[in-house]
């Protein structure tokens, strides 16, 4: 039997296209962090945060969607923890529901 050069490259293509599909994914999936773990994350990091106070913030994580709930004093808290919440692993999304409390008749 006679390979002709375009039957080599069609036998070659095939065969990378086969050996492709059994190489790991570039995120490793062995352990992708639960729930529970990044909720426990998003927490410590939010009462970690040395620029703003936080540590009042409820937060519930349901199949990687992070969801914020409470008040902080201004918009930039607001952003803040939402910009805290999505740096934990594991996170998908942010719903942030946190109400800006900042006056003082509020």
């Amino acid at each position: 039997m006679r390979l002709t050069h375009w039957s080599l490259l069609s036998l070659l293509l095939l065969s990378a296209g086969v050996a492709g599909c059994f190489l790991p994914s570039a995120i490793p999936s062995d352990n992708p962090p639960n729930d529970g773990m990044i909720s426990a994350q998003v927490e410590a990091k939010l009462k970690a945060d040395r620029l703003d106070d936080l540590s009042g913030i409820l937060v519930s994580t349901e199949a990687g969607t992070v969801t914020l709930v409470g008040s902080v004093q201004t918009p930039d808290q607001k952003a803040r923890a939402a910009e805290l919440a999505r740096q934990v692993s594991g996170v998908k999304r942010v719903k942030n529901d946190l109400d800006i409390r900042g006056g003082l008749f509020e």
